[in-house]
C-alpha cells in the first residue's frame, strides 16, 4: 500500500517532464529554423512539420507513461 501510494505520486512529475522535454525541443527547433531566415516559407513548413511530429510523440510518450505507471499499481 505504501508502495503504491509513492507509485502514483510518480504520474504527475512524469507527465511535466514530457511536458519540459517537448517545450525544449520545440526551443531548439526554432533556434535551428532561424538560420533559414532568408527561406521564410521554408522555414515555417519545416518548423511546423517537425513540431506536428514531435507533438504526436508527445501524446504517445504520455500514453506509454500513463500505462507503466497503471502496470505497476496493478
Amino acid at each position: 500500500a505504501i508502495v503504491k501510494k509513492q507509485i502514483s505520486r510518480l504520474k504527475e512529475p512524469c507527465l511535466k517532464c514530457v511536458d519540459l522535454v517537448v517545450q525544449e525541443l520545440s526551443n531548439v527547433v526554432r533556434i535551428c529554423t532561424e538560420r533559414m531566415s532568408r527561406y521564410p516559407r521554408l522555414r515555417e513548413e519545416t518548423e511546423r512539420i517537425i513540431m506536428s511530429h514531435v507533438r504526436s510523440r508527445e501524446q504517445m510518450c504520455k500514453d506509454q507513461l500513463v500505462l507503466l505507471i497503471d502496470c505497476e499499481l496493478a
